[in-house]
């Protein structure tokens, strides 16, 4: 590919480029954003060419590749806008992609995209509560999945190209169709967020007036971090997966019910002696079906996300580079939790990736190795 086109230059689109960037590919990246965006990303270095939103027929003609980052809704906005755009007869055929978090009508609107567009839907499952192109990481799609949707029929030729740069990416590509897509999504992001924002938002007044929230541990914190996530966005999912992501609540509602009753079967202990007719079977059978349910999240090969707060480090190309890092993080009596060496690309020297307990240790070593010029981020 000559030339890829990211139109909304966020976090993700500019995780793309940078890494493109970094490896020195040949490849020109056309930036498609807000002019201050644009702006933003020519002093960083990690753009060749930059246009308007509005400048449709521009950023379209001459990409091999248009991947479209932005919301969902715009998403589809973008989608038709360029059903508009005259372009030559003979224009080479442009693969057109996105990285929404809903696939059906994405997938539906892009069907219809005239040639010499072809459109395949896509979405990687990597991000962060970072939106801006600041919080830009070569290396967040390391290990992710990303899922790609072509039509029913499509010759994978066709879309040959975006699996090539999600490779590259260090991505593991899966081909689903954009309903069972929306339908696993549904389970395992949309629906957890929905409880996470309902959870947060219903503290009792009686813990808040006194203040008691502060005591919360790890348990709500962990539950509640995503309820941190920005509306904007999860009104454009909340309107495109509407019926998955309701008939997941119903259905985690209906185990809310199943635990409300098995606790409600207990019986009481006196004087520390145990019942003997205790009820307890229905709620340790809610408690060993988590076990399992949670178990199978971690089957050998596949990936998923830690708990830890996680900061990435980008090593100099150096004998003693990861003593270097290292050491002032040891000196400083940080506990890694856990370290990994994100997949080396050829002339490159690689990234680390650090695990700590608490934000706040990950802050400290951000502040630490800055000092030390490396360009390090918080994932």
């Amino acid at each position: 590919m000559q030339r890829i086109t990211l139109v909304g230059f966020g976090l993700l689109a500019s995780s793309i480029a940078a890494a493109v960037k970094q490896a020195k590919l040949p490849t020109v990246i056309r930036a498609v954003s807000s002019e201050s965006t644009l702006d933003r990303a020519k002093e960083m270095g990690i753009a060749d060419e930059f246009f308007s939103y509005d400048e449709t027929e521009k950023w379209a003609e001459g990409s091999d590749l248009i991947l479209l980052c932005s919301p969902i809704l715009h998403i589809l906005k973008t989608i038709d806008a360029l059903s508009k755009v005259q372009l030559p007869a003979d224009h080479s055929p442009i693969l057109v992609s996105d990285i929404g978090s809903t696939k059906v009508e994405i997938c539906k609107a892009g069907s219809k995209l005239p040639a010499p567009f072809c459109f395949v839907g896509s979405h990687p499952m990597a991000g962060s509560e970072k939106r801006t192109l600041e919080y830009n990481d070569p290396s967040i799609f390391e290990n992710a999945y990303w899922f790609v949707c072509p039509p029913e029929g499509t010759d994978e030729a066709a879309y040959k190209p975006l699996l090539q740069l999600i490779s590259f990416l260090g991505a593991n590509s899966v081909v689903f169709p954009p309903e069972h897509h929306d339908m696993t999504m549904a389970w395992v992001s949309h629906m957890p967020q929905m409880l996470s924002s309902t959870l947060a938002a219903s503290l009792p007044e009686r813990l808040v007036e006194k203040n008691y929230q502060h005591y919360a541990g790890r348990a709500f914190r962990d539950m509640t971090r995503i309820a941190a996530s920005g509306w904007n966005m999860w009104h454009d999912i909340a309107v495109t997966n509407r019926s998955e992501t309701v008939r997941a609540l119903r259905e985690v509602r209906e185990g809310i019910d199943e635990t409300i009753a098995a606790m409600d079967s207990l019986v009481v202990v006196a004087d520390g002696k145990p019942a003997a007719d205790d009820s307890s079977a229905k709620l340790e059978r809610v408690f060993k079906a988590g076990n399992d349910g949670r178990a199978s999240l971690f089957v050998p090969g596949r990936n998923a996300a830690a708990a830890f707060s996680e900061i990435t480090v980008p090593l100099k190309d150096v004998p003693g580079a990861l003593l270097h890092v290292l050491q002032p993080l040891a000196d400083a009596g940080l506990n890694i939790r856990d370290i990994e060496l994100m997949k080396v690309r050829e002339n490159i020297a690689g990234t680390l990736l650090l695990a700590f307990k608490t934000p706040e240790e990950a802050r400290r070593a951000v502040q630490i190795l800055g000092l030390m010029d490396y360009e390090v981020k918080e994932r």
